[in-house]
């Protein structure tokens, strides 16, 4: 089905670009000339292969765009030639092609072809893969490939001539699909090249034709004019769109996309800073480079993200507090060691100027005041270049600029130099500090993500340049807007005469709209408004709270727009009236929909009524449509905005866990949630200090001597006190912190080895031990962290054992495989842990790179449930590892039964309660 979908939008595609219009003659010359031109064959020379515009987007090529304008719509006969640029270049020139796509116009060309209006942009760049080049000097004793004969060639001699650089450069027919490591060539073709600098911009590539064929000139320009210049353009942006797609989705690991499938909208807050980001009124919107750069990352990961336009009137600079609130999901800020443990920050957008301006009064001063805003960037660079004592800090900017007005204070440092006047006040850049996208601490990934793109994508210059264009635009139109205030000011006196006599009028008109607005546009539900004054109006009515939100609703409304999505969200409107008629039913926003029943009873009736309707829907079955839903039954003592988060609450895990459609919040479950919220905050404000490994040893069963330890972690929290591994790890791993801890505990048990080894404690083929997550070995940074921890601590390989489950290979099993190869190579043992806790799958341990398996702790309990079954289990378990030639560790040994057992059956290593606890500090030799 899918298939066919997919052919039918290609067909229309194709037909809407080469349909079968043709072009319309302006004139009888015009008509005469094409009559006769029909009448012959034209030779067309295009780019064979290793050039742009042969490469298919949405099945059509640039060359394929063209020559449909020639065939389809000017109804001439051509003959199309490819070949390699030099060869066309050459027979175009003697006269053996009457047409040769994308020439550029040069002098010594047009002795013998005419050009038709540019057809493409583009700028000629030098990329280079070796050598970093930010500025045209950094080009001296590089040495570049370029194609031979062309503009390219030509442009570069110039360049090089006029800046006497020491440039080298070597003519090649092709550049070819395998880059050499410096080579210059059109943007177009170097699309996510990252180390690249623009050498100036190329004239427009046209359409050459022969001398000959003047006529036909005019009518290719009328035919790029009326159709065929936009098709060309379009073609263009998509190949741009597509080039970005497709590198972004190598570039992002797949947990990062699935947190971008996840993400909901987010909240940025943007303030008054000097180029960095400056609030238009003309635009009503902030400008600068920060909304640019955000905007275009926003557009091109699909992440939505939208400004608090309630905070602009506000202080930005106080805004760290609705950042760590939740009130706001990012903002601008300076890094500083302070921020940083609090927030995370991206890498940096932008430079951002601290100017030091002083009265010209109190220039030759030597013993100045210097303002600044206190917690400010400005005042860690006051810091650095004035005498604490000097420093005057105050709270406000209002206060700040009133002292220096005043000439209570000599000099001030700001961010913003634009709003003070040079002839009173002497303005200099003080220092540069970077600007960079701050977050909370939870949202590592969408770091990670921002500064993937930052890295990849941004040019800084680049979008500096747009923004200042745009800068100087706004405060242009603003200046002329000014002008116009009078004017404007005279017709407002005028018609607010007109505007009184109306106002009775408006006001009943007002009344009408008010109740309308009591009304959701799309559904007629009641809207948010109505919302929040029951919420205000009903603080202690009992009842239940309930909470839905639709399943596949976004990715429909993606695929086939907002039209169906309207469809979709009337129909949901429809259904939840049918069951819910004599309550309360909100749509808040989007496909989110609130319910609140003043009858109890039959509720979970009343939500699988729902659910069948839901299914007898034909719009609904046909596009997947179905819903989550949480409910809470709401007591006085509670209000109703608690009442629909708890219900909130229960419907993001009914959609989180997937075992049932809806989920009630009891107050288990709201203690739960609160706790693992508490959890989560102190999870990151006690990882530095709270998080430690303790050691528990293996022994060998025979002799019982210490062959090596396990390190485990532990959470001695300040305000629960000891917290589980099992209650803490999960949580981590939702945040997005698991690599921390598991990097953290790896590092411990590295250096408590060499200490152990140092020491004499141990003997020299002691292996430590330590786990290592799912979500940690996925990273790309784990084998080369291992590999430092070795190198940094002087431990050779063989005294390290890493400890993976068997759920690391239900994903990416070959990454997998080819880390731990990586791993052995360097003399690292790798051990399967909890062998038989779930995963278990034998044929796995003849593929693995794994030198041990250890059988977990409930394998060892069935010897005690049930003695028979449970040792021949665990007997023919071992003899069928062992003849795998893989070592066998057994865990949860708790009793001196279980000891000897093992023992018996040939078990050789062990680890458990009865041979010894996890310690802080391990105990020496055997037990």
């Amino acid at each position: 089905m899918n298939r066919i979908r997919i052919l039918i939008m290609f067909l229309i595609s194709f037909s809407m670009i080469f349909s079968t219009e043709r072009y319309i003659p302006k004139n009888k010359e015009e008509r005469d000339y094409l009559e006769k031109a029909r009448e012959r064959t034209f030779k067309v020379g295009v780019v064979q292969k290793n050039y742009f515009a042969s490469e298919k987007i949405d099945g059509v090529s640039l060359n394929d765009i063209v020559e449909d304008m020639f065939r389809s719509y000017l109804g001439m006969n051509v003959a199309i030639e490819k070949r390699e640029w030099d060869e066309n270049y050459s027979n175009f020139k003697n006269g053996e092609l009457d047409i040769l796509t994308y020439l550029t116009p040069s002098e010594d060309r047009i002795n013998y072809a005419l050009f038709t209006q540019g057809i493409i942009e583009e700028n000629l760049v030098v990329v280079s893969r070796d050598k970093k080049i930010d500025t045209i000097n950094d080009l001296n004793g590089l040495e570049v490939y370029v194609t031979q004969n062309s503009i390219y060639q030509k442009f570069l001699e110039r360049l090089i001539d006029k800046n006497s650089l020491d440039l080298k450069y070597i003519e090649v027919s092709d550049i070819g699909d395998k880059r050499p490591f410096s080579y210059v060539d059109s943007d177009l073709n170097t699309i996510g090249e990252k180390n690249k600098l623009i050498l100036g911009r190329l004239p427009k590539a046209t359409l050459g034709l022969l001398k000959e064929h003047d006529e036909l000139v005019k009518i290719i320009d009328n035919s790029l004019d009326e159709k065929y210049g936009a098709l060309i353009k379009n073609w263009f942006e998509k190949r741009k769109e597509k080039i970005f797609k497709d590198k972004l989705d190598k570039l992002l690991t797949e947990n990062e996309k699935q947190y971008l499938t996840d993400l909901p909208v987010l909240r940025v807050a943007y303030g008054d800073i000097e180029k960095i980001s400056t609030y238009s009124s003309l635009e009503n919107r902030y400008i600068g480079i920060a909304p640019r750069i955000i905007n275009y990352i926003s557009e091109k990961t699909d992440i939505q993200v939208i400004e608090s336009v309630n905070l602009r009137k506000t202080n930005w600079r106080a805004w760290k507090e609705k950042l760590s609130d939740g009130y706001i999901d990012m903002m601008l800020l300076s890094k500083t060691s302070e921020r940083e443990k609090e927030f995370l920050f991206t890498n940096k957008l932008s430079d951002l100027n601290i100017y030091e301006i002083t009265d010209l009064n109190s220039e030759n001063k030597t013993n100045k005041t210097i303002g600044v805003i206190k917690d400010s960037i400005e005042e860690k660079v006051a810091l650095e270049y004035f005498i604490n004592s000097k420093i005057k800090r105050y709270e406000s900017e209002e206060k700040i600029n009133q002292d220096f007005k005043r000439k209570k204070i000599d000099t001030i440092l700001s961010i913003n130099a634009d709003n003070y006047d040079i002839s009173k006040y002497t303005v200099r850049v003080l220092d540069v500090v970077p600007m960079n996208i701050v977050l909370k601490k939870e949202h590592i990934i969408l770091r990670d993500i921002f500064n993937k793109v930052i890295d990849e994508f941004i040019n800084i210059d680049e979008f500096m340049q747009d923004s200042e264009i745009t800068r100087r635009k706004t405060e242009l139109y603003e200046k002329r807007a000014h002008k116009n205030i009078i004017v404007l000011i005279v017709i407002s006196c005028f018609f607010l005469s007109i505007l009184v006599m109306h106002q009775t009028a408006k006001m009943q008109k007002h009344k009408k709209t008010t109740k309308e607005l009591l009304k959701d546009d799309l559904t007629g539900l009641y809207s948010r408004r109505v919302y929040n004054e029951f919420c205000r109006e009903n603080i202690k009515l009992e009842g239940c709270a309930i909470l839905l939100d639709l399943n596949n609703f976004k990715s429909v409304n993606d695929t086939y727009g907002h039209d169906y999505g309207d469809k979709i969200l009337i129909e949901v409107g429809k259904c939840l009236q049918k069951v819910f008629n004599k309550d309360y039913v909100f749509r808040i926003s989007g496909d989110e929909f609130y319910v609140f029943l003043n009858c109890i009873e039959d509720v979970e009736l009343k939500f699988r009524k729902l659910k069948k309707i839901f299914k007898d829907s034909t719009i609904l079955r046909n596009y997947n449509i179905s819903f989550s839903l949480g409910y809470y039954y709401k007591k006085d003592d509670v209000t109703m905005i608690d009442a629909f988060k708890y219900a909130d609450m229960a419907m993001y895990f009914a959609k989180r866990e997937k075992k049932e459609w809806y989920e009630e919040a009891t107050d288990e479950f709201i203690n739960q949630n609160a706790r693992k919220k508490k959890l989560e905050i102190l999870i990151k404000k006690g990882f530095d200090k709270e998080f430690y490994a303790v050691f528990q040893g293996k022994y060998d069963l025979n002799n019982k001597d210490l062959i090596g330890a396990e390190a485990l972690t532990r959470w001695n929290n300040s305000d629960l006190g000891l917290v589980p591994p099992i209650e803490f790890i999960p949580i981590a791993e939702e945040l997005g912190m698991i690599h921390k801890i598991d990097y953290k505990i790896a590092e411990l048990a590295v250096k408590e080895t060499k200490k152990m080894l140092s020491q004499k404690r141990v003997k020299d083929d002691f292996r430590m031990s330590f786990n290592m997550s799912v979500e940690t070995f996925r990273r790309d940074d784990i084998v080369e962290y291992i590999f430092s921890l070795l190198e940094k601590y002087s431990l050779d390989g063989k005294n390290l054992e890493i400890e993976i489950t068997e759920s690391m290979f239900l994903k990416d099993a070959k990454n997998v495989i080819l880390k731990l190869q990586k791993l052995s190579e360097k003399g690292i043992y790798i051990s399967v842990d909890d062998f038989t806790a779930g995963y278990s799958t034998v044929g796995l341990l003849t593929t693995l790179p794994i030198d041990v398996v250890k059988f977990d702790r409930s394998l060892m309990a069935t010897i005690c449930e049930n003695s028979d079954k449970g040792r021949s289990v665990y007997i023919g378990l071992a003899k069928m590892i062992k003849s795998l030639k893989l070592k066998v560790v057994a865990e949860g040994i708790e009793g001196k039964e279980q000891y000897e057992f093992l023992k018996e059956i040939g078990i050789n290593y062990g680890q458990g309660y009865y041979l010894g606890k996890p310690e802080r500090i391990l105990k020496d030799g055997n037990i």
